[in-house]
């Protein structure tokens, strides 16, 4: 399976994810990297707490570096529209994390909109987060 351009973001979340082994981040971004057509992608977690305006946008923030993470992409399931990723990361180090993209890339879709699905230590599903697209993604199998 191969990832064409796929940026998807969070925005900022007033409550932290809390990620396996104690990561707590308030934003996501997610996008592919390396060759034009790849499966391999770059997670970005932002620690920072920031305050927001009366229009819900991240103001002033504090100043801890992001932590990124490389990992690999894998399709699962495609149904109605809708494609499932697994996100491997080498070793098994990393969030357990899957990707849920609605719609599949075609005439008339000019961006992306997907769930990120957070699991536990124990394989349970913790959280479901919005993100959208910042530019069109496509996933070609």
């Amino acid at each position: 399976m191969k990832i064409r351009n796929l940026r998807l973001e969070t925005g900022y979340l007033v409550e932290p994810i809390l990620l396996q082994r104690g990561i707590a981040t308030y934003q996501i971004q997610i996008a592919t990297i390396g060759e034009e057509e790849t499966s391999r992608v770059r997670i970005s977690l932002d620690p920072n707490r920031c305050t927001v305006d009366s229009f819900g946008e991240a103001k002033a923030c504090m100043k801890v570096a992001p932590i990124h993470l490389e990992a690999d992409v894998e399709l699962l399931e495609e149904c109605d529209g809708k494609q499932l990723l697994a996100v491997k990361f080498q070793g098994g180090n990393g969030p357990a994390v899957r990707i849920a993209l609605l719609p599949l890339c075609g005439k008339g879709h000019d961006a992306i909109v997907a769930r990120l699905l957070i699991f536990g230590e124990n394989a349970e599903l913790r959280a479901i987060v919005p993100m959208q697209g910042t530019s069109a993604g496509c996933v070609v199998v």
